[in-house]
């Protein structure tokens, strides 16, 4: 979706503003000072940037080549001490082994809400565990949902999906989703989307295609913390850093390798 036209990432930054995961973020490492960070899944740098800026190290790794590029836009409108300190690399992150020698790697954003399953998300635990120095910790954001897949995601039908907007230029992004099958007990759901960008001069990119989601678990997450050599300090049910509990919002751990 994201690489089939470049105001795609454009749009995607006019929603994904939020900045209280930086803020929680910082507040985990606290006084750490420099260290050298690993993001998957970075995007255009929401994360990574904030945390440049702070004086860390940051490697960022990302399959969209469209994300990259803005990403990429944004590091050069850095000053150049802080531009030294960002790498990004194209990468699929569910089946290349990550980089080494970290002392924290960030797994936010929902992003194991992109996997179609729970063995994918428990390879990015996996991968996550061989990429830290002993004493790393792991940032873990998602969304949570526990039990059976939730009724509200088991209703077929067309409505709008994300992205959708309006670029500076006029390009207009419009994005439809479909849910054309579920598997409750297993928690898996597909949808059919569908992504149309509509360029100043009237021409149109569409591209269609089936995503498979497995909204994933609090439980499966402590589990494979647990099984792949973390212990978890913290886990809070948003990003104000309120307790969890099974009602939250959301399932964030900050875990630490033994």
């Amino acid at each position: 979706m994201y690489d089939i036209e470049s105001h795609i990432a454009e749009v995607y930054d006019q929603s994904e503003t939020y900045t209280d995961d930086v803020e929680l973020i910082r507040n985990l490492i606290g006084e750490r000072g420099h260290l050298r960070i690993l993001e998957p899944f970075c995007g255009t740098g929401r994360i990574l940037i904030p945390l440049a800026l702070d004086g860390h190290d940051l490697v960022g790794l990302d399959q969209a080549k469209g994300m990259l590029a803005r990403a990429w836009a944004k590091v050069r409108q850095l000053p150049w001490e802080v531009q030294r300190r960002i790498t990004l690399a194209e990468a699929d992150v569910t089946r290349e082994e990550w980089p080494k020698g970290f002392d924290l790697v960030i797994l936010g954003g929902n992003c194991f809400y992109e996997l179609a399953t729970p063995q994918e998300q428990e390879g990015c635990i996996i991968f996550a565990a061989a990429s830290l120095n002993p004493g790393g910790h792991v940032y873990v954001d998602n969304n949570h949902m526990e039990g059976d897949l939730d009724e509200s995601w088991q209703k077929s039908g067309v409505s709008t999906g994300f992205p959708s907007g309006t670029c500076a230029d006029g390009t207009y992004v419009e994005s439809s989703i479909e849910t054309i099958w579920w598997d409750a007990r297993r928690r898996l759901v597909r949808f059919r989307r569908c992504t149309k960008v509509t360029l100043p001069d009237g021409s149109i990119i569409k591209k269609e295609y089936v995503q498979q989601k497995h909204p994933v678990s609090a439980v499966e997450v402590q589990t494979w913390l647990e099984a792949h050599g973390f212990v978890i300090g913290r886990l809070y049910g948003d990003r104000a850093g309120s307790p969890y509990a099974e009602t939250s919002s959301r399932a964030i751990f900050w875990a630490k390798k033994r």
